[in-house]
C-alpha cells in the first residue's frame, strides 16, 4: 500500500482500475476452466455408454458383412448390413430410451434409423423420409470424419434449439469402410440453454471488459490531463499572479475556479500591499516636499520683491526690462512648482459635496475647448444619462480631469481624437479619457504614477501622482492602458454615493 500511495495519481488510478477489472477476468477464467468441467464429466459418461452400444453393434455388422462377402460377394452386402442393423438395433433402441441408432451405407447413400431422441410417435412415410434427410444433414459431418479417419469419433452436435452427443464408428471389412454406424443421445435441454447462456455471457463480458478498459483509460487520461493543467497553472501562478486557469468540466472545473478565486484574492492582497507601501512612501515624501516647499517659498518671495524693486529703480536703464522679464518668468515657474509640491504634500479633498460627474466633465471642457480646437483635437463625448452622484471636492476632481485632458492633448501634437466616456459599472462611476496619440512605452507604463517620473520634456512628473492621490482620497482609483503607437486610455473610478443609484 505504501508503494502505491507514494506513486503518482496516474499510477494509482491505473492500479485501482486493474484491481477492479481482475474480478470479471477471474469470473471468465472460472467459467472457461472449471464451470465447463461439469459438462465434460456428463459427456464422458454418455460417451462411454454410447461407445459400448456402437462397439457391440459394429462388431455384429462387421461379422455379418465379412460372412456375406465370403459367401456371395460384395454385391448384396448393403442389404445384409441393413437387415442385421434393423434386427440388432431395434432391441437396443427399446432398451436404451432416448438413444437413436443409425446406419449409413456410403456406396448407395442410404441411411437407416432406429429409435428416437424425443418421445416416440408414429410417422407417415413422408414424415419418415423428411426425418431421415434431416438426420443425415445433422450427422453428415461426423460420417465424413469417421470415413476419413477410419476410426471411432465422438462429437457434440447442435441445432438452434437442441444439443446431442454422437458416437460414430466405421464398419471395416478387409481394411475398407463399408458403412458407418452411430448412436446419438439427446442432452438435457438445460445443456443447450446453459451453453448459449455461457456463450452470450462470455462475449458480453468480453465486450463490457473492453469498453470498461477503454472508458477507464479515457477517464484516467482526462483526469491526469486536467491535473497536469492545474499543476502547471499553479507553477505559473508562482511567478505570475495575473495568470488564470482555463475553464474545465466537472469537479476539476470547480477546483480550477477555486484556484482562480484564490489567485484573485492574492492579487488583490498584493495590490493592497503595494497601495499601502506606496501610500506610506508618498506620505513620507509628502511631508518632506511640504517642508522643502515652505523653505523654498520664502526666498522666492524675497526674490520676487527684489525684482519688483529693481524694476522700479532701474526702469531708466536700457535693456533691463528684458532681464527683469526673464527673472519674473523663472520666479513664476518656481512658484508653480512649489504650489504643485504643496498640493502633492497635502492633497486634501477640500469641501465635499454630492457631485454630478457629467457636469464636472462639461465644466472642465468649457475652458479647455479653445485649446482642443486650436490643436485640431476631435472631441467625442459619450456620457451616460442618469448617472448616480459621487461625493467629492469639485475643484480637486476638476483638477484631475483637466490634467488628464492636457496629458491627452500633449500626446497628440499633430491632432487626433479624444473620446471621453462616462458610465456606471456596479458600484463605481467610470470616466474614461482615451486619445489616439503616440502611447506609452511598456517599460514606462508601470511608473507613470510615481512622483517625479516623467517622459515629457520639461514635465515635473507630479501631475499624475497628484491626480492619483486626489482620486485615492475620494476612495477611487486611476488605471492606465496604453500601447506604443495605439494611444492611451486613462480610466477614473469613483465610488457611487451610498444610498443612491
Amino acid at each position: 500500500m505504501a508503494l502505491i500511495r507514494n506513486r503518482g495519481m496516474r499510477f494509482q488510478l491505473i492500479a485501482i482500475v486493474l484491481v477492479v477489472l481482475v474480478v470479471p477476468v477471474l469470473v471468465m477464467l472460472y467459467d472457461l476452466l472449471y464451470a465447463s468441467k461439469s459438462d465434460e464429466v456428463v459427456l464422458k459418461e454418455k460417451e462411454k455408454r454410447l461407445g459400448e452400444i456402437v462397439t457391440e453393434l459394429s462388431s455384429k455388422l462387421e461379422s455379418a458383412a465379412a460372412k456375406e462377402i465370403e459367401e456371395k460377394g460384395a454385391q448384396d452386402t448393403g442389404n445384409k448390413l441393413a437387415a442385421v442393423f434393423t434386427k440388432t438395433a431395434k432391441p437396443l433402441a427399446s432398451e436404451y430410451a432416448g438413444v437413436r441408432l443409425g446406419l449409413y451405407l456410403p456406396k448407395t447413400d442410404e441411411m437407416y434409423v432406429e429409435g428416437f431422441l424425443h418421445e416416440y410417435r408414429e410417422l407417415s412415410p413422408a414424415e419418415q423420409k423428411r426425418r431421415e434427410q434431416r438426420i443425415l444433414r445433422e450427422v453428415s459431418a461426423g460420417i465424413q470424419a469417421a470415413l476419413a479417419t477410419r476410426d471411432a469419433i465422438s462429437r457434440l452436435g447442435r441445432t438452434w434449439d437442441d444439443e446431442f452427443l454422437e458416437y460414430l464408428r466405421p464398419v471395416m471389412v478387409n481394411g475398407e469402410p463399408v458403412a458407418v454406424v452411430w448412436a446419438e443421445e439427446r442432452m438435457h435441454p438445460i445443456f443447450a440453454k446453459s451453453y448459449h447462456f455461457r456463450l452470450i455471457t462470455r462475449y458480453t463480458m468480453l465486450i463490457v471488459f473492453c469498453v470498461c478498459i477503454l472508458g477507464l483509460m479515457v477517464v484516467v487520461f482526462n483526469v491526469t490531463r486536467h491535473i497536469s493543467r492545474i499543476k502547471k497553472g499553479l507553477e505559473a501562478l508562482e511567478y505570475d499572479t495575473g495568470f488564470r486557469l482555463a475553464p474545465m468540466p466537472g469537479e476539476m472545473g470547480q477546483i480550477a475556479k477555486a484556484i482562480n478565486k484564490m489567485a484573485d484574492g492574492l492579487a488583490e492582497k498584493e495590490q493592497l500591499k503595494e497601495q499601502l507601501r506606496r501610500a506610506d512612501c508618498l506620505a513620507a515624501l509628502g511631508r518632506l516636499v511640504t517642508g522643502i516647499a515652505h523653505e523654498l517659498r520664502n526666498p522666492l518671495g524675497i526674490l520676487r520683491a527684489t525684482v519688483e524693486v529693481m524694476e522700479d529703480d532701474l526702469k531708466e536703464c536700457s535693456g533691463i526690462k528684458e532681464y527683469i522679464k526673464r527673472m519674473k518668468q523663472q520666479i513664476e515657474r518656481q512658484n508653480k512648482i512649489v504650489d504643485e509640491l504643496l498640493d502633492f504634500g497635502k492633497p486634501d479633498n477640500g469641501k465635499l459635496q454630492p457631485l454630478d460627474v457629467n457636469e464636472l466633465v462639461q465644466s472642465v471642457l468649457n475652458f479647455s475647448d479653445a485649446l482642443l480646437r486650436r490643436l485640431h483635437i476631435d472631441l467625442q463625448l459619450r456620457l451616460a444619462d442618469d448617472l448616480p452622484q459621487v461625493i467629492g471636492s469639485q475643484e480637486k476632481l476638476k483638477q484631475v480631469f483637466l490634467n488628464l485632458i492636457i496629458n491627452a492633448v500633449q500626446a497628440m501634437p499633430e491632432g487626433g481624437s479624444l473620446i471621453i466616456t462616462s458610465q456606471q459599472a456596479d458600484e463605481w462611476i467610470r470616466v474614461t479619457f482615451e486619445d489616439t496619440g503616440k502611447g506609452i512605452a511598456a517599460d514606462d507604463l508601470p511608473h507613470i504614477f510615481e512622483p517625479y517620473y516623467t517622459t515629457k520634456e520639461g514635465g515635473s512628473g507630479l501631475g499624475l501622482a497628484i491626480s492619483q492621490q486626489i482620486i485615492g482620497v475620494h476612495g477611487g482609483q486611476i488605471k492606465a492602458e496604453s500601447k506604443p503607437g495605439s494611444g492611451t486610455k486613462m480610466t477614473v473610478y469613483l465610488p457611487v454615493t451610498k444610498g443612491d443609484g
